[in-house]
């Protein structure tokens, strides 16, 4: 199959390539100009660093594998030269095990340590010098570009994504698509485009969209591309793809229409994304206010907010990482030391976590606010647990029932992923309930509020599991917010999920 590819590619496309190149030479010439720069960072590696042309300030390209992934290299270049963004290329810290588009995760209850052999914990700090100084302004957009090390079973690219909607990631899927078909005509030689989180990806993208340059940029992309894309004819169409939908992507990203984040607060700290209702849904926000300590819960948050409609407030850091060992709680205006001090301490920078975190909730229900979720996960409980505040016990018994009804649907032709029971409040005790986030947080701020917590063994450990939950969840709410209107489900068909 890869020698038809490139046969085809060779006889048909040569031509046609190397007049697009020379289009993209001749509209890029001005903003890529400018010679690479270099620094090295002791013995232990080196960047090289180009700044975007006037046209793109703010659009940045990451290569941080220089030696061990040069095509990677060729195809930053292509975008770069059909877009005019500044480049940064990290050489030698992979070979160290240096981590450079994120920094090393602390050691805690949920996140996991990254270590290396020796040489500086991360450069991380210094990547992210080098891309703040290639742009005039914030980093609104980065594209990072790697290549599989392995073959892939499946022929695809694999991206993952943050500060995108749903809605734009499917517009985006679809533009590769119309991209790739108007150059290649024969629908056997088409390699997929798997986007996270629309698709599942196989490579683990976490540290870097929790704690490193996916929580830096306003809006990025990074690209994992299969070793069939650095042979022969190959590499020289699908580097013409690739620029073009890259491009597309880069003004994707400064639109400001569209179901986007409306508000981006960013600190030392962390960073908070407020999403508001695409159907305008007032007063009910769903919250995910430990989206990185706590695994998969901003994405889940995220994925709930399309499904239902609803507003929701998502965070990323605020963890032992980025706080030094501690972890800041968001949701109310304390901190405390991972992993073993159970003492909250409220601190200067906790209130001031706490006050944007509660300013994004408000800002998200465009009006009083009625009803609020909070999403957690942990690794203590078998089941799921929900405390309340607000919520009587008639009501909660029907969420309790819709729940199981909802499960037992769902999982009927699933019998391969366990049945995880539900437990709420006032109707049952709780083991996790949430009395700090009730006595001096955010459950305070709401008429009524719905605490869950989430066994991570059960719902996050496996791509099923967690694709199950996340439409049962969804339904769950869909329901809550019928119950509270007397109205139907705000939910919409979901067409756009690869399952």
């Amino acid at each position: 199959m890869q020698t038809e590819i490139f046969v085809y590619f060779r006889a048909r496309f040569q031509v046609r390539y190397s007049a697009f190149i020379f289009c993209l030479l001749l509209a890029g010439a001005c903003a890529s100009s400018a010679a690479f720069q270099e620094q090295s960072i002791g013995d232990f590696g080196r960047f090289e660093f180009r700044s975007a042309g006037v046209r793109s300030d703010g659009f940045v390209i990451g290569v941080t594998h220089g030696n061990a992934e040069p095509d990677a290299i060729e195809y930053a270049q292509s975008i770069n030269e059909a877009s005019g963004a500044g480049v940064v290329i990290a050489y030698g810290f992979g070979t160290k095990q240096i981590p450079v588009a994120q920094p090393l995760l602390h050691q805690s209850p949920i996140a996991r340590t990254v270590t290396n052999s020796g040489g500086p914990a991360s450069v991380y700090s210094e990547f992210k010098k080098f891309l703040r100084a290639e742009v005039d302004g914030p980093l609104e957009f980065y594209v990072g570009v790697r290549v599989a090390d392995t073959v892939q079973p499946a022929v695809r690219i694999e991206v993952a994504s943050a500060g995108f909607s749903f809605e734009q990631l499917a517009a985006l899927k679809r533009d590769y698509a119309t991209i790739r078909d108007h150059r290649i005509k024969d629908s056997a030689l088409r390699l997929e485009l798997a986007l996270d989180p629309l698709d599942d990806i196989s490579w683990n993208a976490f540290g870097v969209k929790n704690h490193g340059i996916l929580m830096l940029a306003e809006k990025g992309l990074v690209l994992r591309l299969p070793k069939i894309f650095t042979r022969g004819q190959a590499e020289s169409i699908y580097r013409e793809i690739i620029a073009r939908w890259v491009l597309r992507a880069s003004t994707v990203a400064r639109q400001t229409k569209g179901q986007a984040y409306v508000k981006t607060k960013i600190s030392a700290y962390g960073r908070i994304d407020v999403i508001t209702s695409r159907k305008n849904i007032r007063g009910f926000v769903i919250g995910a206010p430990h989206g990185s300590f706590d695994w998969n819960t901003r994405e889940l948050v995220e994925e709930l907010s399309y499904r239902t409609a609803l507003a929701s407030v998502v965070t990323r850091g605020f963890t032992p990482t980025e706080c030094d060992g501690w972890r800041i709680d968001v949701n109310r205006p304390t901190e405390r030391r991972y992993p073993d001090d159970t003492l909250e301490r409220t601190t200067e920078r906790a209130k001031e976590a706490y006050r944007q975190y509660k300013e994004s909730i408000l800002e998200a229900s465009s009006g009083p606010l009625d009803r609020y979720i909070d999403m957690h996960q942990n690794t203590s409980e078998p089941t799921i647990e929900v405390a309340t505040l607000g919520i009587s016990r008639d009501r909660a018994a029907r969420i309790k029932r819709t729940y199981t009804e909802i499960r037992d649907r769902v999982l009927r032709t699933l019998p391969q992923i366990t049945r995880v029971d539900l437990r709420i409040e006032p109707v049952e005790q709780v083991s996790i309930g949430a009395w700090a986030a009730k006595d001096h947080g955010i459950l305070r701020l709401a008429k009524s509020s719905l605490h869950f917590e989430l066994p991570a063994q059960y719902i996050f450990h496996g791509d099923g599991p967690r694709r199950a939950y996340t439409k049962i969840l969804a339904e769950l709410i869909d329901f809550i917010a019928a119950d509270r209107t007397g109205t139907e489900p705000a939910g919409q068909a979901l067409s756009i999920f690869s399952r």
